[in-house]
């Protein structure tokens, strides 16, 4: 067993007791559903990303936090301790078996790994839910039959808001942005500012009467919109956020009696069920689209990379490289071409134009390369030939170059590599 650092311990207890706290507060006294739970996503999101032999220590806090405040609720304290016991129990088994099928590192942007995180998030929950009942009947501390979806779906909805939260926020160290689009960032807080004004004109009514004379809550999905404009300019921290926010205005005056679910008669029949399921969507909508966004940023990273190292070959070894598409003709052209033939891209737009620029003894010899290429011909690889340049002297250039064949066998593409032969330089 090891002690995590001091400052986690400390953050993890305000954290999730201020959570505990609220949601306990706002149970319904009947059914004994709260505001979702997302101290147990917490808990969840800790797990997933500390060294199993911290995991003790974590449990030991969390049973203590979780018992504690139930007591100060007038919760017996064997339920109390039983019920805080299982909880940890669901959310390790969760966070153990996520660990297994994501592996290292930990995230939840990666489409496989998120797929398992709500695959076992929304089995662990069920099943917790039937245990939990199970448990509470077979130690006689309840005689009455339970509804099963008022623990999955606090425990549930809570994990799916409060361990993404964790691992968004771990390891997170103020710094400058590393080049980000200011405009990007003046998206996102305008669309958690329309994320907060939208939740209060849908859930609130009292804002709703004085803005709109009205107490019909057309626009309860409004938010969703904002909590994915948020996922795109702020990535999943910010999403993470807009989820906790999303969640205590629309669960707060959900318990006060306001909003769409305030007189639900749905499919659960209870209005905090009924919100909860709202924000647990909310949460996968955000979830989904924060992982696409990453894989467009990796993909994006990837893209950048590849390209500084292909400028920085041609420029290491005075190359350039080209690109010929076979149907019209068209050119791109990349690496040093003012410097190498005095020429821009824009003057060798085409074949054609390249072709002008052959010495007229090669002409015919390049073009028919170019043309053995066009027709899917591998063997008319390399030649040397002379080219005017723009500095208005010819140069000898070493091409090496071949056909893209396409599925299909048509070729899509002819690209290849041009040297400048230093050894021939003002050759005519």
């Amino acid at each position: 067993m090891r002690i995590p650092p001091l400052s986690r311990l400390l953050l993890f207890i305000v954290v999730y007791g201020l959570l505990a706290l609220f949601s306990m507060s706002t149970r319904d006294p009947v059914t004994h559903s709260t505001i979702v739970w997302p101290a147990a996503g917490i808990v969840l999101g800790t797990l997933m990303l500390a060294p199993y032999r911290q995991w003790p220590v974590w449990g030991l806090v969390t049973v203590a936090l979780h018992a504690g405040i139930a007591l100060l609720h007038g919760r017996p304290p064997a339920v109390s301790l039983l019920l805080s016991v299982l909880n940890l129990l669901i959310m390790a088994g969760i966070a153990a078996a996520w660990r297994r099928k994501a592996g290292e590192p930990a995230s939840l942007t990666r489409p496989d790994s998120l797929f398992w995180f709500v695959l076992l998030v929304l089995a662990g929950s069920i099943a917790g839910a039937y245990a939990s009942i199970a448990a509470l009947h077979g130690f006689g501390f309840v005689s009455v039959r339970l509804n099963p979806m008022v623990f999955a779906i606090s425990d549930g909805v809570g994990a799916l808001i409060g361990a993404p939260l964790v691992v968004a926020w771990a390891g997170f160290q103020p710094a400058r942005s590393a080049g980000a689009p200011r405009r990007i960032a003046w998206q996102g807080l305008l669309g958690f500012v329309a994320l907060i004004v939208s939740a209060e004109l849908a859930f609130d009514g009292p804002t709703a009467t004085s803005v709109l004379a009205s107490t019909q809550y057309e626009l309860s999905y409004l938010p969703l919109l904002f909590v994915v404009l948020i996922a795109m300019a702020w990535q999943r921290r910010g999403m993470t956020l807009a989820l906790v926010v999303l969640a205590g205005i629309a669960g707060l005056n959900t318990y006060q009696g306001e909003g769409p679910f305030a007189a639900s008669a749905g499919l659960l029949g209870n209005p905090l069920l009924e919100v909860q399921l709202y924000l647990g969507a909310a949460a996968l909508l955000g979830l989904l689209m924060a992982a696409m966004n990453a894989s467009r940023d990796e993909a994006l990273r990837e893209a950048l990379a590849w390209k500084v190292r292909s400028e920085g070959m041609l420029l290491g070894t005075r190359q350039l490289m080209y690109e010929v598409d076979p149907r019209n003709g068209s050119a791109v052209w990349a690496g040093q071409l003012g410097e190498l033939l005095g020429l821009e891209p824009a003057e060798l737009p085409t074949l054609t134009a390249f072709l002008e620029r052959v010495h007229p003894d090669d002409r015919a010899r390049v073009a028919a390369y170019a043309e053995q290429r066009g027709n899917g011909d591998t063997g008319a690889l390399t030649q040397r030939f002379r080219f005017l340049t723009g500095y208005n002297d010819y140069v000898t250039l070493q091409d090496i170059g071949a056909p893209v064949v396409d599925f299909d066998d048509t070729v899509y593409r002819i690209g290849g590599l041009l040297r400048l032969d230093e050894r021939d330089a003002g050759q005519d």
